[in-house]
């Protein structure tokens, strides 16, 4: 037959003590796929549930139960733990070279998995948001990372800028307060603080044609240099 399931030590498969579950093709000996179905499949350890498939297909880790962090309805994945350990990801590249680990977020403008329709200028392509806890739920919003597209894209063309955020106080979403655009030009929306005592390489200014700008809003005339 096509797949038949064995039940034999684990160090046949793995390593570690008690029992593997193999599927084979029994007259060619090869590995057949595994599925299981069921409207929530859980793991357990020897004392207690890792992890679970829920019925919305979401993962869950370290939980029973999905979480709104953010009010998005419930992520795909979803770690909780009481410890650093149990609360957290890592990523690990072992190479010889200058390469290291990767995370890679992508949008497109297609209604299917696997297209590649082309996004358009100001699109947000990826987010990176904290929320915390504020008495009530996780839904209030500390600040952010846009990756957004800055421009008219094209084959292997994607301009783009970041745009950083935080959430002033008595507030519970954020405003934007430093955008870097596709040409390197970087935007502060808040004051521009150092500390100590600033020097002659403290600031700058790199360019055929170097300029410092300051810009009355209010049309005043009022600015200083300290």
């Amino acid at each position: 037959t096509n797949g038949n399931l064995h039940i034999r030590p684990i160090t046949d498969i793995a390593s570690g003590t008690g029992v593997g579950l193999d599927v084979l093709n029994d007259a060619s000996d090869t590995v057949q796929d595994l599925a299981i179905r069921g409207e929530t499949t859980i793991f357990r350890n020897a004392s207690s549930e890792s992890a679970r498939l829920d019925s919305s297909g979401r993962l869950l880790v370290g939980t029973s139960s999905s979480n709104n962090v953010g009010g998005f309805g419930g992520s795909a994945l979803q770690v909780e733990g009481l410890t650093g350990g149990t609360s957290s990801l890592s990523l690990i590249r072992h190479s010889a070279n200058n390469v290291g680990s990767t995370i890679l977020l992508s949008k497109t403008r297609g209604t299917s998995n696997g297209a590649t329709t082309i996004v358009q200028d100001d699109d947000v392509v990826a987010r990176i948001f904290a929320y915390g806890a504020d008495g009530t739920d996780t839904e209030s919003q500390l600040g952010g990372i846009q990756f957004e597209v800055d421009g008219t894209p094209g084959a292997n063309d994607m301009p783009g800028r970041l745009v950083f955020s935080t959430t002033a106080d008595g507030a519970n979403s954020s405003t934007t307060r430093l955008t870097i655009d596709s040409a390197g030009t970087s935007t502060f929306t808040g004051n521009i603080v150092t500390t100590g005592t600033l020097s002659s390489n403290d600031i700058t200014i790199s360019d055929t044609s170097p300029r410092l700008q300051f810009t009355d809003t209010n049309n005043d005339d009022d600015f200083s240099i300290t």
